[in-house]
C-alpha cells in the first residue's frame, strides 16, 4: 500500500488541564515528550526515503499547550533546516492556555504550524461537555488567525439534542464544523436515536433553504457512493499503520493514537504492535456477522483503534452506534432526494448526482428492512 503523504503523531504528554467527559484516553499519567526525542523522530520522517512527499506532523496529548516550550523549540528547529519533503504542524487544542505572548507567537509562526480548536457548540453544550472552559478561549484569535482551518465539534450523549443549535452556532460564528459522535460512550438508549434523526433533519432542511452556506462535514453527501461498490473487500477508511503513525512520549511507535497505552492500557497497546497494518484490507467475511450482509459495509465509519478498544479485533466493531450510523445515512439520502427535488445540486455533474440517487434509493429500500 502506498500513499503521497501520511501524519505522524508526537505525543508530547500525557497530561492534560480539562477533564472531558466523553474522553477515550482513560489512562493519562505525567509521562511528557523531551526535546532531544521530538527533534530525534521530527529529523528521522522528515529526511526517511520512503516515497513520501509530504508529511504532517502532529503534537498531541493530553493537550498538547501544555508543552508549548516544547513545540515552539521544534518549530524553531525545524525552520533553520533543509528537508526532502514538504512539511506542516498541525495542533488540536482545546484553547483553553492561550496568553498573549503564545498567540502572538503562534501568529507569526502560522506559516509553519496550524491550529484546530476543539469547541462543541454552544457555551451550554461545550461547557457540558468540557470542563465549563467555553469562557477561556478566545474564539476569535482561532477565527482570525486559521481562516481555513474548521473547528472540531464532538457530539456527546448531552449536548445530542442540541446538535443543530451546536453547529448553527458555530457557523454563525464564522467556523466551518467537523463534528462526529464521540467515541467511549454508551449510545444505546433509543432516545439517542429519534435526536440524531431529529436534529439531522432540521440541518439538512436549513441548508435547503439557505443554499448559500456550505452544509457541515456531517452532512457530506458523496461518502453515499460506496453503497453501490460490490467489492469483495469493504472499502478501507482508516490509515493506521501506514498513512498515520504515532510515537508515544518515549519514542515508541503505534499505529495511531488510539492504539496507545494511554488510551488503551499498557497491556492491550503492547499486542497491537503485532498487527501488520501494512497489509491490511478489511474482508468482508471478518467483519461482524451482522455488518457482513449491511447495505452500509463499504461506507460505514470504521476506526480500528476504537474496533481494537471495544472488541480487541480491528475488524470487530462496538455495536453500539449501528443504529445511529444507519440513520446518519438514511439523513444523507434523504438530503439528495429532497435537494434533487429542490434543484439544490443544480451545479453537480450529472453522472454523480443520479449515482447519489441510486444509492439513496437502496439505503431506503434495503435499511431497516
Amino acid at each position: 500500500m502506498s500513499t503521497s503523504s501520511k501524519n505522524v503523531t508526537l505525543v508530547v504528554t500525557h497530561q492534560c488541564n480539562l477533564r472531558c467527559r466523553y474522553c477515550y484516553e482513560k489512562h493519562k499519567d505525567n509521562h511528557r515528550m523531551t526535546l532531544s526525542k521530538a527533534l530525534e523522530i521530527v529529523d528521522y520522517e522528515l529526511n526517511l526515503d520512503d516515497n513520501i512527499d509530504k508529511v504532517e506532523i502532529d503534537f498531541f496529548g493530553g493537550e498538547p499547550l501544555l508543552e508549548f516550550e516544547l513545540i515552539k523549540q521544534v518549530i524553531e528547529y525545524v525552520k533553520q533546516k533543509k528537508y526532502p519533503k514538504e512539511y506542516i504542524f498541525f495542533i488540536t487544542t482545546n484553547g483553553v492556555l492561550l496568553d498573549e505572548e503564545k498567540k502572538t507567537w503562534l501568529k507569526q509562526n502560522s506559516d509553519y504550524l496550524q491550529v484546530g480548536l476543539s469547541l462543541d457548540g454552544t457555551k451550554e453544550m461545550h461547557d457540558i461537555n468540557r470542563s465549563n472552559s467555553f469562557d477561556k478561549i478566545d474564539l476569535a484569535f482561532f477565527k482570525e488567525t486559521y481562516k481555513d482551518q474548521d473547528i472540531k465539534m464532538t457530539i456527546s450523549d448531552k449536548t445530542l439534542p442540541y446538535l443543530f443549535e451546536g453547529v448553527r452556532f458555530c457557523e454563525d460564528f464564522g467556523f466551518e464544523v467537523s463534528c462526529n459522535l464521540a467515541y467511549g460512550i454508551d449510545w444505546n438508549d433509543p432516545i439517542n436515536e429519534f435526536y440524531y434523526e431529529r436534529e439531522l433533519k432540521k440541518l439538512i432542511d436549513y441548508y435547503l433553504d439557505h443554499p448559500s452556506q456550505k452544509p457541515c462535514a456531517l452532512l457530506e453527501v458523496n461518502r453515499l457512493k460506496g453503497v453501490l461498490v460490490e467489492d469483495k473487500d469493504a472499502l478501507r477508511h482508516c490509515g493506521a499503520g501506514w498513512a498515520m503513525k504515532s510515537y508515544d512520549y518515549d519514542g515508541t511507535f503505534y499505529p495511531c493514537q488510539h492504539f496507545l497505552p494511554i488510551s488503551i492500557g499498557e497491556d492491550l497497546a503492547k499486542t497491537a504492535l503485532d498487527i501488520d497494518f501494512e497489509n491490511q484490507t478489511t474482508n468482508i467475511n471478518n467483519l461482524n456477522k451482522e455488518c457482513q450482509t449491511c447495505i452500509l459495509k463499504n461506507v460505514c465509519p470504521t476506526c480500528y483503534g476504537e474496533n481494537f478498544s471495544a472488541t480487541h479485533d480491528i475488524n470487530k466493531k462496538d455495536m453500539s452506534l449501528c443504529k445511529l450510523n444507519k440513520i446518519h445515512f438514511k439523513a444523507l439520502g434523504y438530503f439528495v432526494s429532497k435537494g434533487f427535488e429542490r434543484g439544490y445540486f443544480k451545479d453537480m455533474d450529472k453522472n454523480t448526482l443520479a449515482c447519489l440517487l441510486k444509492a439513496a434509493i437502496k439505503i431506503n429500500q434495503e435499511i431497516d428492512k
